[in-house]
């Protein structure tokens, strides 16, 4: 599907079988574009193999995983990928409802066996959506460890070399290891917007927006890139006009 990948849902599903992953993926796909929303479905097939794309920097929105996989399975690989402080919606998918059902060990949303039925993925899949993806709050692994940060309490963020700097209200600030394009993937769209390629506003903050320059409810000023500053304006407009 097209689209802004910052308004995408990425979905990523682990599934050693050949044809169940391609199911899974094909029926997630048709299942949210036909709903409305765009999505980017990335397959695996292994769980050694999805954990280490999340150690170098990628992330996803929601999690399809396997519980039943050689070498890593789905439930020691969701353990793995909540240790590194990774908070996608985890649902697991398998044949095997015992096992399954210990999901409640690393915060699992959904349990869904085989064959899978297209409704219950649905169900699950617009679940994680409306309660993660739209969620108010998001958990971002920091200097301190895992932290619960409101998108109310970010003025902006900032690239730094290849982390994020993230300034928060009440002269607050935390260094959150993760790429800033990855960080402003998880961010909602209607609220947050490029100033400049290295910074991340938070429309809620931002008192004024003229000529290059827009100044934050916190007194600070950044640069606007004349590339941006169109919408930008325009961004401001729709979101104060709700």
């Amino acid at each position: 599907m097209q689209g802004d990948p910052r308004s995408q849902l990425r979905i990523a599903v682990c599934d050693d079988d050949p044809s169940d992953r391609r199911q899974i993926a094909g029926l997630t796909r048709e299942i949210l574009q036909a709903a409305g929303l765009s999505c980017a479905v990335s397959a695996y097939s292994n769980g050694t193999e999805l954990l280490e794309a999340v150690r170098k920097g990628t992330s996803y929105h929601i999690l399809l995983l396997d519980v039943m996989m050689d070498a890593l399975g789905g439930m020691d690989l969701a353990a793995a990928l909540r240790r590194l402080g990774d908070s996608a919606a985890i649902v697991f998918i398998s044949s095997n409802r015992e096992l399954a059902m210990r999901g409640y060990e690393v915060a699992a949303v959904r349990y869904l066996a085989k064959p899978i039925q297209p409704q219950q993925l649905r169900e699950a899949l617009l679940f994680c959506h409306k309660t993660f993806y739209e969620k108010k709050e998001i958990l971002l692994p920091t200097s301190r460890g895992r932290h619960r940060i409101s998108y109310s309490d970010v003025v902006y963020a900032e690239a730094v070399a290849r982390i994020t700097r993230l300034i928060l209200t009440e002269n607050r600030e935390e260094t959150v290891g993760m790429k800033f394009s990855d960080l402003a993937a998880m961010l909602p769209e209607r609220q947050f917007v490029l100033s400049h390629r290295s910074y991340l506003v938070n429309l809620e903050h931002v008192r004024y927006v003229r000529n290059r320059e827009l100044e934050l409810t916190t007194g600070a000023v950044l640069p606007v890139s004349r590339y941006r500053l169109d919408e930008l304006q325009q961004r401001m407009v729709d979101y104060l006009s709700g």
